[in-house]
């Protein structure tokens, strides 16, 4: 299903966040991320957390967007696992797909940690002329290719969807068939930073231009009950931006908190990560911790909300 939407005169804006991304280059981590053993079994892989029995309520999980804060997904869906709260479908925007592509296609948390580990932002910025963006998308993709064993959606052990913004008319794609890591690309490409990723017929740029939580997406996928980790509590507005890089991600927060689209979900997730900042991937163990504390809170309520829904089935 597509939906219109506005343009969006946002260029100057989308100008800083290249600001942002070209300063995280100097904040290298290790340089090499992780990548597959060359004689590691190529199998079907399974998903690490459990899903739903028959005959008990789908459970849809949805992840926003929010750029390096997106790491906090790691830590709700690490508890999850550990809980054993079911997860049957994903959907997620941008930062959002790339961590629900990881969990779809089998990783352990612990492999996510591992490519944090060695992963700073100079490794995502493919160097090209530029051209309808300052990057590419291919070092992106190469580094999903590499820690990633499906090559479809329909290899996924769990139902996937990610959202793109197709720039040929403005209006949301939703993604769940065909070349998986390309779909996971362009659902993540910053426009003006990144080039846009063509896709079958498309251009298509960062889906958190048009729906940043497409928790309306998991619903439409059958899910009965959908979760909702929403990063826009930390888009906060207190005092004065400090130079470029704090102006550029106020004004992109700022731009997509304006055009969010209403959430349709029975719980939300509320990572709180007041302090921390995108830019610095080297932070991701405290932005994992706080998804974590996030999930934690609320974890009385989603048993009490699954044992509801359950019990009226």
């Amino acid at each position: 299903m597509r939906e219109r939407i506005k343009v969006f005169p946002g260029l100057t804006v989308l100008i800083l966040i290249t600001v942002i991304l070209l300063a995280g280059c100097n904040n290298q981590v290790v340089s090499n991320p992780g990548e597959k053993d060359a004689g590691e079994d190529e199998g079907e892989r399974e998903v690490v957390g459990v899903r739903s029995a028959e005959g008990d309520p789908v459970i849809g999980l949805s992840l926003s967007g929010g750029g390096g804060l997106g790491i906090a997904h790691i830590g709700v869906l690490e508890v999850f696992i550990e809980n054993e709260i079911p997860i049957d479908i994903i959907t997620g925007t941008s930062a959002g797909a790339l961590v629900g592509a990881l969990y779809a296609d089998g990783l352990s948390i612990g492999e996510m940690k591992d490519i944090l580990e060695g992963l700073s932002w100079a490794d995502l910025l493919e160097t090209v002329v530029p051209d309808l963006g300052f990057f590419g998308t291919g070092a992106m993709q190469e580094i999903l290719e590499k820690n990633i064993r499906a090559s479809t959606f329909s290899d996924l052990a769990l139902p996937l969807a990610v959202v793109a913004t197709n720039l040929d008319d403005g209006e949301e794609v939703v993604l769940d068939q065909g070349p998986l890591a390309q779909a996971v690309v362009a659902s993540a490409a910053i426009p003006v930073v990144f080039k846009p990723v063509e896709y079958e017929d498309m251009m298509l740029v960062d889906g958190g231009l048009v729906n940043n939580l497409p928790s309306d997406r998991a619903r439409e996928m059958g899910a009965d009950i959908v979760i909702a980790v929403n990063l826009a509590v930390n888009f906060r507005f207190e005092g004065r931006p400090e130079g470029l890089i704090d102006t550029g991600i106020r004004s992109y927060n700022i731009l997509q908190k304006s055009h969010s689209k209403p959430v349709d979900a029975d719980l939300e997730i509320h990572p709180d990560l007041g302090g921390i900042t995108g830019t610095d991937l080297s932070l991701y163990p405290e932005i994992i911790d706080r998804g974590r504390e996030a999930a934690e809170r609320v974890l009385p309520d989603i048993k009490e909300l699954l044992e509801k829904k359950a019990r009226s089935d």
